[in-house]
């Protein structure tokens, strides 16, 4: 029986645990208890996800182009005078080609504008038209609710010690920020 299985109150199972498991058995000689983290937090990255889309989905968005909106909608919110390139480039965690391919998507579908940046005239700044800005103000409280819930099986003070030990995995991978 696995670390996991020894620490749990009750005789509940997940398809995480029949992987470690069937890993036990193939090969015994390798220790597959990352996957008991790794594998779960991989296995909710999908569920979770799938489960946004769904509600997403109701609105026509997708979450590659509402993940886009609402990173532009949060700097807006602090004042900035629109976004640059290579801030949602890092916040969306795309590659530069998948950037461009989704501002291009946004502008035509008529969610963003791409303006010459006033400090740097070789750059841009992208901010959102009035149809991506109530776009967001209007499928935002669906998509928090709709987080809420992905997480309701857990107590707020699980939610914060489990949001305290995925924050430490992200700084030793990413390193923390700075800025």
């Amino acid at each position: 029986m696995n670390r996991h299985m020894t620490d749990v109150k009750n005789d509940l199972r997940d398809s995480i645990d029949e992987i470690v498991a069937g890993w036990e058995a193939c090969r015994p000689d390798l220790d597959a208890h990352h996957l008991e983290t790794v594998g779960r937090i991989v296995r909710l990255s999908l569920l979770m996800r799938d489960r946004i889309e769904k509600s997403l989905a109701d609105h026509g968005l997708a979450w590659d182009m509402f993940d886009l909106l609402l990173t532009v909608y949060r700097w807006e919110g602090t004042g900035s005078p629109g976004v640059r390139p290579t801030d949602l480039y890092s916040e969306c965690l795309l590659s530069s080609g998948g950037l461009t391919a989704r501002l291009r998507r946004a502008e035509e579908e008529g969610y963003i504008l791409r303006r010459r940046d006033p400090s740097d005239g070789r750059g841009a700044r992208i901010t959102l038209t009035a149809k991506g800005r109530n776009t967001v103000k209007k499928v935002v409280p669906g998509h928090f609710a709709t987080s809420h819930q992905l997480v309701g099986a857990l107590g707020a003070s699980d939610r914060d010690r489990l949001a305290d030990l995925l924050q430490r995995l992200v700084i030793s991978l990413e390193g923390p920020r700075t800025d």
